[in-house]
């Protein structure tokens, strides 16, 4: 799964920021005309209300040849369709959204800013002259650590699909994870995604990022953050082989509850390859159960019932009740067989498609 890549930060200086601001509004002044956006928006709610902006976004993003008079690029004639060219107010559309992206999550963090009511002395001019008296009065909390996370956190905040993740990005990271997660929060897409990123404590995050390099690390948390519990109990040796020999479904085994990790622990490397994607799925029970194969008898067992349940194997092998139920007889009957490898793979091929409906059967008994 690809992951975002923020644009470089930019800087502006007031005529640039003159020039994009009139920019947006000619732009928001054609979807208005065109019946795009409702007519009563202005510049104002679009940096301040973040389903106005997000709203805004898409409508030029499924509608962009309409601002081909407004949006320009510095050099060439061509339209543009590239985000990260200059425009001729000297910004990318990418850094635009940036900025109105930010600037917007910064004015909802700022609301969501406690008041808090102190007792000061405070000093007021009356007609007597200078007077000093003291009253209770209301102002914005400031929390010294809240200020930091919402100032990094705003760091990593650039696109609009982020806008509906804002209260999540916040609440559900600390300052800590924030730091170690850094620039690859942007791989977290779901709120789903943050709350599993922000069970596993900052140490945690800093080992495996260490464990798997940037690049995995990034991969993991587009896909599935849950990993980051499993890789954190093996070693790198470990986790390089399992990365290998799995690919990108190896995000879906380190994911797996720890005491399954126990079961593979167990595992020969040379066995381990022939199981391949099937770690990803299949129950311990299950694993342990073809386990008291032979490294030849594991590798005619997992061939045959891939050919034999093709992409049902997952719904069959995840079931822990199958190893007892039906898989214990298989295995008895294959240990128990003796035939040169090819023979005996052609045969148990054969054998693990015969026992399909008997299979189908069990699965039926087990919905009832």
């Amino acid at each position: 799964m690809s992951v975002a890549t923020l644009p470089p930060p930019v800087e502006i200086d007031t005529d640039t920021k003159k020039a994009v601001i009139e920019g947006l509004k000619k732009v928001l002044g054609i979807f208005q005309q065109a019946g795009l956006m409702d007519g009563a928006i202005v510049y104002q709610q679009i940096i301040s209300d973040p389903h106005v902006l997000q709203a805004f976004i898409k409508v030029f993003q499924d509608n962009r040849a309409m601002a081909d008079t407004v949006v320009r690029p510095r050099t060439g004639k061509e339209p543009v369709r590239d985000d990260t060219i200059a425009l001729v107010c000297g910004v990318s559309l990418a850094q635009i959204q940036q900025l109105l992206v930010r600037t917007c999550a910064k004015k909802i963090f700022e609301a969501d800013k406690p008041m808090e009511t102190v007792t000061e002395t405070v000093t007021k001019k009356s007609m007597f002259g200078l007077i000093k008296k003291t009253e209770q009065i209301e102002r914005l909390s400031v929390d010294p650590v809240e200020e930091r996370k919402v100032r990094e956190l705003s760091r990593y905040i650039a696109f609009g699909w982020q806008l509906p993740l804002l209260e999540a990005y916040r609440t559900m990271l600390s300052y800590p994870q924030i730091i170690e997660i850094g620039e690859d929060i942007v791989a977290l897409s779901t709120v789903e995604k943050i709350e599993a990123v922000s069970r596993f404590e900052p140490d945690k995050l800093k080992k495996v990022r260490a464990a798997v390099g940037a690049a995995d690390f990034g991969a993991i948390l587009a896909d599935r953050p849950q990993a980051i519990g499993g890789i954190s109990v093996w070693n790198r040796d470990m986790y390089e082989f399992y990365r290998k020999i799995l690919g990108d479904h190896a995000w879906a085994f380190f994911a797996r509850d720890s005491s399954f990790f126990n079961v593979c622990a167990a595992l020969d490397k040379s066995v381990a390859k022939i199981f391949g994607d099937v770690l990803c799925y299949i129950a311990a029970e299950n694993l342990a159960e073809i386990q008291r194969l032979n490294i030849d008898k594991v590798e005619v067992m997992v061939s045959s019932l891939k050919s034999a349940f093709g992409d049902r194997l997952p719904q069959v092998l995840s079931i822990p009740s199958f190893a007892k139920d039906i898989l214990r007889k298989v295995v008895d009957n294959l240990i128990h067989t003796s035939q040169e490898k090819d023979k005996l793979m052609m045969a148990f091929s054969l054998t693990c498609k015969a026992m399909v409906p008997a299979v189908d059967e069990w699965l039926a008994t087990l919905q009832r």
